[in-house]
């Protein structure tokens, strides 16, 4: 009967940790849509927020400025953030499980790489996958595209090998390394304009997000969340490794190649827009450990308000700072000393 106690107090911590990050959330989504050029407190925002959402007509001229602001410059860029942050985390927590690997996000594998050398060959020389698209949309599909590779040639050596989750890593590890070789090679005869551009995407930054993008960005955070979710008992299983969880009746590599596919679509939907945004797979997955513990039922949700916490407060403090720095310059700031202190506190015990 104790242990039945602590087990639903537990629970309900848990729940707790997740609903006051949800409320920061809105929090930081309500002052997020108040910050631009124009004059606008978090208390204006709010309501103008509420009487669009109701109907409520605006009585000022004013105020129909504001709301256009909010919904059609603003609000897209917030969204944005919760979607890239929630798909980069979760990405990350169920990497960091399939893998049993404390390092690795949906980066290791190469598709930050692969997108990033995507986006160069679209603006150095202008050649995209689809014959005649230039500009936004050429680097976008480029990005998209070419982020899918890493995944295919993990599917394509898998259906002749059997693959450990070591082997899967360093496959992406080659591709990284090869693919950031050939971005470099053809950012040699790039101008400084386009070089400037690279450097820009290859960081992070949020700049590019619109409604359009944000479709697809929340369609490729859901869909790793609902996978996750769906496989989570399957992917805890697998923790105890991979003889464990065939005897349970886990099929470990077909679970591991399917998050590996549904992680690359997933990122590389968010990555196209967005660039490269680092230590949120990384960081926020262990936060959400040291707060409710690595059962992936709630790692995964938990993983994914603290992503969007992350990527809202970094987008946050770029647009109130001069100087126009890129997000994935912030949340590296803010993520690698998070990282070293939950390494330090941790030692020898990583949760896995």
């Amino acid at each position: 009967m104790e242990e039945v106690k602590k087990y639903r107090s537990r629970n309900r911590r848990r729940l707790i940790v997740i609903l006051i990050a949800l409320v920061i959330i809105a929090i930081f989504s309500i002052y997020s849509a108040s910050v631009s050029t124009m004059d606008m407190t978090f208390m204006e925002a709010y309501d103008l927020i509420y009487k669009k959402l109701f109907d409520i007509p605006l009585t000022t001229h004013m105020e129909r400025i504001k709301t256009i602001i909010i919904f059609d410059y603003n609000m897209p860029r917030t969204v944005g953030a919760i979607a890239v942050g929630v798909s980069l985390a979760v990405c990350g927590a169920i990497m960091q499980s399939i893998t049993r690997n404390p390092l690795t996000d949906s980066y290791t594998i190469g598709i930050s790489s692969a997108a990033l050398l995507g986006v160069t060959i679209a603006m150095a020389q202008g050649i995209c996958v689809i014959p005649g698209l230039l500009g936004n949309d050429a680097y976008v599909i480029n990005a998209f595209v070419f982020a899918l590779i890493p995944s295919a040639a993990i599917v394509f050596v898998s259906t002749f090998k059997k693959m450990s989750p070591t082997m899967m890593i360093l496959i992406g590890i080659g591709i990284m390394y090869l693919f950031n070789a050939m971005a470099t090679f053809l950012k040699f005869n790039a101008s400084e304009e386009t070089l400037q551009q690279i450097y820009e995407w290859g960081v992070g930054t949020l700049s590019m997000v619109d409604w359009d993008a944000t479709y697809t960005m929340v369609a490729g955070a859901c869909l790793v969340f609902a996978v996750g979710m769906i496989f989570a008992n399957s992917i805890n299983v697998m923790g105890a490794g991979d003889n464990m969880a065939k005897a349970l009746g886990v099929r470990p590599i077909f679970t591991r190649v399917l998050c590996f596919v549904v992680i690359s679509i997933s990122t590389g939907a968010c990555v196209a827009f967005t660039g490269t945004i680092g230590f949120v797979g990384l960081v926020g997955p262990h936060v959400a450990r040291l707060l409710v513990g690595s059962n992936n039922k709630i790692l995964i949700p938990t993983s994914a308000v603290i992503g969007a916490l992350l990527i809202l407060g970094a987008d946050i403090i770029v647009r109130v700072l001069p100087g126009g720095l890129p997000v994935g310059v912030i949340t590296a700031i803010i993520g690698s000393p998070i990282f070293l202190y939950i390494l330090y506190k941790q030692k020898k015990n990583t949760g896995f």
